[in-house]
This record gives C-alpha cells, structure tokens and sequence, in this order.
C-alpha cells in the first residue's frame, strides 16, 4: 500500500507537469519546474543511486532542475552534505468501505470558475507558507478531469481549500488540505477532509490516500487513516 500512496502523489505532479508544460520524465526521475509557483516545484520518482543524485545536483546547479526533491524514507540523502533536509510526512491511507456517511457542509464549494481558482491558490499559499500560482490551479481546473477542487468559504472570506486526485488504479489522493491562521481551531481542516472523502466515495474509489505532517497524522487516524511509510522533502544545496 505504501507504494500505492506515494505513486498517486507522483501521478498528481506529472499529470500538473503535462497540464502545464513543466514536467520533465526520465528513466532515472521526473521534475516539475515552474518559474512563478513553489507547488508542484520539484524533482521526484528519483533512483537512489550515487550516480543519479550527482547528475540531478549537477543539473540543479545550472538551472535546469529545481532545487526541491521528495524522495521515499529511508534513502541516502540524510548523510548527503549536497542535500538540506525539510520535512518529512506520513504516507497514510484508508479503505473507502470504511469511510462513515456524511451529512452537506454548507461552506465547502467545488472550484468551478476562474476566480475560485485563485482564491484556492491565495488560500493554499497563506496555508502552507509557500506560492501557490492561481494559474497553475486555474489550468488544473480547465484540463483536468481526474483532479476535483474545493474551498471553505464563511461570509465570502476562504478559510481552506483541498483537492482529491484520481489516479488510474482506483485511488483517490486527497492533496494541499489547508486551512488560513484565521481558520484554524474551527474544523475547516476536518470538514473539508470529509467532503473529499464524500467525493471519493461518490466516484466508487477503492482506497483514499494522503501525506500527513507528525502534527496532522493523529487527526487523520481519528478518521480511520493507517500510516504505511514516510516521505522527505530535501533542498539540493546549489553552492
């Protein structure tokens, strides 16, 4: 399952790289560069090998790859001086025949115009402390037809937003979760959790898959969410 987890993660960035002509694919790793949007800025499905890693230092120190790379826990980039270590999240998931009904949340809308769009990227960004570019969610919501969008709105102000992605194995990814300083500690987080879930369940997914900060994965078990592994974030240290 671990594996299943973390591929619908990959599947998600490459399926933005496409929509948004930024995806680079190799035999040895894929990137996604943007040059107005931290998210999905990175290179992942990398080999671990000593000879991949200097070819993507090297690249990343020309300007050809970017300087994030997500990589599946364990690997060799902890003892690596070329790579600065950000973060890591669980890999968690859960069986959708396992999932409660839900009653409606009359705040949570699906993204369905342009200016839903970048409201979801200026909420994302506030969320998560990095750039979001509405245009980027904006091509998301126009070319895609696996990925749906949704935002937590109160009096016209977006608290939060989310995404559930579904990949070609039956797995719905539930992605960027987030909620505003001024939203947190009202379930914003939990309640559009359960609408994406409610979406996954409506599109007969077998299995709903997410990445959990150390903080988030006790609310997510509450939900019924078992972790299978961990994945890190690390910054290729250009000088």
């Amino acid at each position: 399952m671990n594996h299943l987890i973390i591929q619908n993660l990959f599947d998600l960035w490459e399926h933005i790289g496409e929509i948004t002509n930024t995806l680079t694919k190799t035999d040895q790793y894929s990137s996604v560069f943007m040059q107005q949007s931290d998210w999905p800025k990175r290179v992942f499905r990398i080999i671990d090998k000593k000879e991949v890693l200097l070819d993507v230092i090297e690249k990343t120190k020309s300007n050809e790859l970017p300087e994030g790379l997500t990589i599946q826990s364990p690997n060799s980039l902890e003892n690596n001086d070329s790579f600065q270590y950000i973060m890591s999240q669980k890999n968690m998931a859960i069986d959708t025949k396992e999932v409660k009904p839900m009653g409606e949340n009359n705040f949570i809308k699906q993204v369905t115009t342009k200016e839903d769009a970048y409201s979801f990227a200026a909420t994302a960004s506030q969320s998560f402390g990095y750039t979001v570019d509405g245009k980027v969610v904006n091509a998301i919501l126009q070319h895609s037809s696996n990925v749906r969008l949704f935002i937590f709105q109160e009096e016209s102000t977006t608290l939060g937003c989310g995404m559930v992605y579904f990949d070609p194995r039956g797995i719905a990814g539930l992605h960027m979760i987030g909620t505003i300083p001024e939203g947190r500690g009202k379930g914003v987080g939990k309640s559009i959790t359960e609408r994406l879930l409610k979406e996954a369940k409506a599109q007969e997914a077998e299995h709903c898959v997410l990445h959990a900060s150390k903080m988030g994965e006790p609310i997510y078990s509450k939900l019924g969410f078992k972790t299978f592994g961990e994945i890190e974030t690390y910054r290729i240290i250009k000088e």
